[in-house]
């Protein structure tokens, strides 16, 4: 019994790294679009301002599916203390990743105002 329960608890603390990992991935998606519409804005480069877009996309759906692990999570292994506030804490945090990838993706409307 001793060995599924250990079993378990090394499942779930990959389930947790895989968060992390999405999580930062996600982030750096995230600095590529700011980089990209830095330079956009800068060169005037409607090409790379529609990567940014394009990145967006990826950002979004990137968000949506840790949603899903964490809530799946949440359901299914009842984390206690520590681990729920990891969860917590990365729910919001994703939901704030996704405003600034937002936020940064309407860099190509601005762009035909300025050139």
């Amino acid at each position: 019994m001793a060995t599924t329960s250990q079993h378990i608890s090394q499942q779930f603390e990959k389930e947790l790294q895989d968060i992390r990992s999405s999580v930062l991935t996600m982030g750096g998606l995230i600095e590529q679009q700011v980089e990209n519409a830095q330079k956009a804005l800068l060169t005037g480069d409607s090409e790379l301002a529609r990567s940014v877009i394009s990145l967006d996309d990826e950002v979004n759906a990137l968000e949506v599916s840790i949603d899903e692990e964490c809530i799946q999570i949440i359901a299914l292994r009842q984390p206690t203390a520590g681990d729920l506030r990891l969860i917590a804490g990365i729910l919001k945090t994703i939901t704030d990743l996704e405003r600034i990838g937002d936020a940064v993706s309407y860099t190509h409307l601005t762009l035909p105002t300025i050139y």
